[in-house]
């Protein structure tokens, strides 16, 4: 998981943690309704953030993803409800564990940067549903009036303070990919317009986190002659490149001798924070699109161009 994961999880919990707090220092003042709706609110909100965060992080294993999410999503309905009583855990639970099941669903189907947008916006729902402790009338039936003018100035403040908290955790992933990029770059000196190009028969694929692309996303070898691809993946999930239908020979010694022959399929794999590579041998010249086969990478723009002269 990347920062910005960690982000929102962290965000999650110090959501619950409020609520428990604001309902102990409050519940007097709010109907067994009102109680059930806060539970309800933020137990379906924490579930859904919590499932389309784990659906993203496991594309591929919706079952995994699923018993995650819901697990999480169940737990924070229970400790968003259980100062308010049982019937308002009760519904905080089961609003948790469908939220779950829903967002696991999700994420599984939508690409990365959608998943970043999504969780923006279940994160800014669930910060904003903590304002139900005040937005609700209280029990004994106080009117709500706007006493000063000054009053608009608290949902505005609101809304600039989630903002640039969003915003920040948003950045997290940015300034590492950053980080990383500096610190690759200096080991691809054949890099010359920020890895777009490189001729070389040693080619070094860098993946770095969160950014769905391959670093240089375009490679040029030569016919009949051995070229070493290495893919370094600086991600927290699993990553890969797979070419269709290439015409090559394959070292004895590479890790993966499962394509010795012409017109194969060429896959290499690395896992997440590690490396792989593969020695081989192309033997036609052509032009071949190469990708990741993780589910939604591809579509993310996980592609780039191998030319054979």
């Amino acid at each position: 998981m990347s920062l910005f994961h960690y982000f929102v999880l962290a965000t999650l919990t110090g959501s619950a943690i409020l609520v428990i707090l604001n309902a102990r220092k409050l519940r007097e003042r709010l109907t067994n309704m009102h109680a059930m709706i806060i539970a309800m609110v933020m137990g379906m909100n924490i579930g859904l953030t919590a499932g389309v965060l784990f659906g993203s992080l496991y594309q591929g294993d919706l079952y995994s993803s699923t018993l995650i999410s819901i697990a999480v999503g169940a737990i924070g309905g229970i400790a968003c409800g259980i100062s308010f009583g049982t019937l308002s855990s009760i519904e905080g639970f089961m609003s948790g564990l469908m939220g779950g099941m829903m967002g696991a669903m999700l994420g599984e189907m939508i690409s990365h940067e959608q998943s970043t947008v999504m969780l923006n916006i279940l994160l800014t729902l669930t910060t904003s549903s903590l304002l139900l402790f005040y937005i609700l009338p209280n029990s004994k039936g106080c009117e709500n009036k706007v006493s000063k003018k000054s009053w608009f100035l608290k949902p505005l403040l609101t809304f600039v303070l989630l903002l640039s908290f969003l915003l920040f955790g948003n950045q997290l992933d940015n300034n590492l990919a950053l980080s990383d990029s500096s610190i690759s770059d200096k080991h691809n000196h054949g890099n010359q317009n920020d890895s777009k190009l490189e001729e070389a028969q040693n080619v070094i694929l860098n993946v770095h986190p969160s950014d769905f692309s391959y670093s240089p996303s375009e490679i040029i070898v030569e016919k009949n002659q051995a070229t070493s691809i290495t893919l370094n993946n600086h991600d927290q999930i699993d990553h890969d490149i797979e070419i269709k239908n290439i015409s090559f020979q394959e070292s004895s010694n590479s890790q993966h001798t499962e394509h010795t022959t012409g017109g194969a399929d060429f896959h290499l794999h690395a896992s997440a924070n590690s490396s792989a590579d593969i020695t081989f041998t192309p033997t036609k010249t052509g032009i071949y699109e190469f990708y990741c086969t993780i589910p939604g990478h591809k579509e993310s723009g996980m592609t780039g161009k191998l030319i054979v002269k």
